[in-house]
């Protein structure tokens, strides 16, 4: 009985042994950073805006039991220097109902010497790069700080 012999043919694919080559890999690198480049500050401006949003409504509710006050009283309440919102008697606003996830009850404060004009502030808190604040008149402040007492 004769041996078979099997001859067997490999033939081998280079490109399929073959990796990626270093600067195939440094261009995807720099593709990669040139999008998280671009993304991030997108990112970040979006991060303010969404936290002034918070800031404005929180505002905006404190605003309205103010002018619920001056239905009532005639004048706004008065104070001579900025005092946290919650826990004052001119207001029904609970604790904790002012706290959002990037701001809380504390941040809110409010401020009228006369009775006739007022400043409400949402303390910036390492949470803002400035604080936002509205005056009686309806004009919002974003790009300033409120000159205050504390």
């Amino acid at each position: 009985m004769q041996g078979i012999r099997k001859e067997q043919h490999v033939v081998k694919n280079e490109t399929a042994i073959r990796g990626f080559s270093l600067v195939e890999l440094m261009i995807v690198i720099v593709i990669i950073g040139v999008l998280a480049g671009a993304a991030v500050p997108i990112y970040q401006h979006n991060l303010e805006v969404a936290k002034r949003a918070e800031a404005v409504a929180g505002i905006g509710t404190v605003r309205t039991q103010l002018r619920m006050y001056y239905g009532r009283y005639a004048s706004y309440p008065i104070r001579d220097s900025f005092t946290k919102v919650i826990g004052d008697d001119w207001n029904d606003i609970n604790k904790g109902e002012l706290t959002g996830k990037y701001f809380q009850d504390k941040n809110f404060k409010y401020r009228s010497y006369d009775g006739i004009e007022y400043r409400i502030k949402c303390q910036k808190n390492r949470v803002l790069s400035h604080q936002v604040w509205i005056d009686e008149t309806g004009r919002w402040w974003f790009d300033m700080d409120v000159l205050d007492d504390d």
